[in-house]
């Protein structure tokens, strides 16, 4: 693309900050109150759970190989204008401690996948959350080995008849600026970044001629590793789920979110998709209720986690060809009649 000359520069860039396109992000996902996680005395359920000690944790064990995944592995990746982004994230947590936040490491692997996804997305002009091929955040997170609970501000300029010429750091302030400056209800990329539930945060930039992408790909980092087929899984199979927590975190709830494979989008369908979310839970599993109670709700228990704080399931595929979530609800200490966050949503491919 040809330089602008000096005048229309200084004509065209006071409109700039209207012209950038920030997709928000839906926070139904985020937090979970499971109202069903109530005790109840009973004992008849003693003579039950004295049963159910005796099962083993997976039914069947599946024969194909697993692998074990470790978030947090140090990444040796070269981002983008890392300099700059060591400014953008003192900003973020400068306004996370005002906000009363706890402060956020930063994160390679974030940084890999939201790099990648502005360069994507630049070339190709769109502004969304999806790419081309119909893949959504989550599903590019788990795609690149993420296996922690993740969320994406992204936001979009475009530029013509003049070029950026701001230096990478004054584009990403004035970018993540706009974020902070939304006003309720619709401050949800504000939101995310003030949200205390995270513990990771990774950055992603590019420019490709008039095209201008940012992301904030944050995570909450509680997992200490998850085992997974290591390979797709045929449909209509199970798949062995192992996971560990921290000492002194419980699993209160499990859910399994499916979704089909994705299909390719269009610039247009991408625009005006504003704001996305996991797919809807089809399944939940549940810890076996402690002697002598039982859950409010009727349900007898899926999986015991261990005193190392280990669990182990058996994952149905059974809703056919696609991608399964597995969406691990935790708390530090007892979960029962609590608030429940995702601290992980590892995922299984079946075809």
């Amino acid at each position: 693309m040809a330089k602008a000359d000096s005048s229309a520069r200084t004509a065209l860039q006071p409109d700039v900050p209207d012209r950038i396109i920030a997709t928000g992000l839906l926070r139904a996902r985020k937090i979970l109150r499971v109202t069903d996680l109530r005790l109840e005395t009973d004992f008849r359920a003693l003579v039950a759970l004295v049963s159910v000690a005796a099962l083993p944790l997976v039914a069947a064990r599946d024969v194909e190989p697993r692998r074990v995944v470790v978030p947090g592995l140090a990444q040796s990746y070269a981002e983008t204008v890392p300099s700059a982004k060591v400014e953008l994230f003192r900003v973020i947590n400068a306004e996370r401690a005002a906000a009363g936040a706890p402060p956020l490491a930063y994160d390679l692997l974030g940084a890999k996948v939201g790099d990648e996804f502005c360069r994507d997305a630049a070339r190709n002009r769109t502004s969304g959350h999806w790419d081309l091929a119909g893949r959504p955040p989550y599903l590019r997170w788990a795609l690149a080995g993420g296996v922690d609970h993740h969320a994406q501000n992204f936001a979009a300029e475009s530029r013509h008849g003049f070029e950026f010429t701001e230096a990478p750091v004054e584009l990403l302030k004035k970018t993540h600026a706009a974020f902070m400056s939304e006003k309720a209800p619709d401050d949800g990329h504000r939101k995310t970044v003030l949200d205390p539930i995270w513990t990771h945060v990774g950055i992603g930039f590019s420019i490709v001629e008039g095209e201008m992408r940012m992301t904030e790909e944050f995570s909450r980092r509680v997992l200490e590793w998850a085992e997974l087929p290591a390979g797709p899984v045929k449909a209509g199979k199970t798949a062995p789920v192992a996971l560990k927590v921290p000492r002194g975190w419980k699993i209160g709830a499990v859910e399994v979110a499916y979704e089909g494979f994705p299909k390719p989008m269009s610039r247009a369908e991408i625009a005006a998709r504003r704001s996305y979310a996991m797919p809807p839970a089809w399944r939940t599993f549940r810890p076996y209720p402690p002697a002598g109670t039982r859950w409010a709700s009727g349900e007898t228990g899926d999986f015991r986690q261990s005193a190392e704080g280990r669990i182990e399931l058996t994952i149905p595929l059974d809703r056919g060809p696609g991608h399964y979530y597995v969406v691990v609800f935790a708390s530090k200490g007892e979960p029962a009649g609590g608030k429940l966050f995702p601290v992980a949503a590892p995922m299984v491919e079946a075809q």
